[in-house]
């Protein structure tokens, strides 16, 4: 009778150790996942992805009718110099000015008084891509330029001291090339261009004038009417 109390005892320490063993596994194994995935979720964000700045270029066209054309290209630089912008170029029934991004569509409003408008247009151009990817090719130019540097000052043979100062020259005109581009991208990203066309309004000869009396007049008997 003994022995087998003794028996049961030695089975019953077992299982409670084996359910311990066990449930003690159990609660690591989900400490471990629950911290990997705490860890995993701060991360995540931190390194969230953030809304990458687009660069779009805005352009504009106007073509506005008027009485005259004189002062209406020097009307539209001040206004243009009003609102930070400049002229680029200018005829008598022409100019071509930038503003700033921000204030196309406002500029675009205030020269609308000038006439009659025939067209406006606001044309986009998305270079994001292609910004972001001659920025990665000037970064790697002037990595491998600043790696044919150290090499330049370790150099002793002469053919090794051409070569590298012909790769460096060709690095540098190369980094000199990306740095225009986007300098060049990041300004017209910044300023809009805009083009602006008056045309003046045709003035009726005297046979003409008869012709829009009668017109007047025959307009206004079916008004009447």
């Amino acid at each position: 009778m003994n022995i087998m109390k003794n028996t049961l005892w030695i089975v019953l320490v077992a299982l409670l150790s084996f359910n311990f063993a066990c449930s003690q596994q159990s609660y690591e194994t989900a400490s471990v996942g629950n911290y990997k995935s705490s860890v995993g979720n701060d991360l995540y964000s931190k390194d969230e992805i953030k809304q990458e700045e687009r660069k779009i270029i805005y352009n504009g066209s106007m073509s506005i009718k008027v009485k005259k054309l004189e002062e209406q290209t020097k009307q539209v630089i001040e206004k243009a110099k009003a609102q930070g912008g400049y002229m680029v170029s200018s005829d008598i029934d022409r100019v071509t000015i930038r503003i700033p991004a921000a204030k196309l569509n406002s500029f675009m409003d205030e020269i609308a008084i000038f006439g009659e408008v025939e067209s406006r247009n606001v044309y986009s151009q998305d270079i994001t891509d292609e910004y972001a990817d001659m920025g990665i090719r000037l970064d790697n130019a002037e990595k491998a330029r600043k790696r044919y540097l150290e090499l330049l000052e370790k150099a002793t043979d002469v053919s090794d001291i051409l070569a590298i100062e012909k790769e460096l020259e060709r690095l540098n005109g190369e980094t000199e090339r990306l740095k225009g581009q986007i300098n060049s991208y990041d300004k017209q990203v910044k300023y809009s261009s805009v083009n602006v066309y008056f045309i003046e309004k045709v003035k009726p000869g005297p046979v003409g004038y008869i012709f829009v009396g009668l017109y007047k007049a025959v307009k206004f008997l079916f008004v009447r009417g």
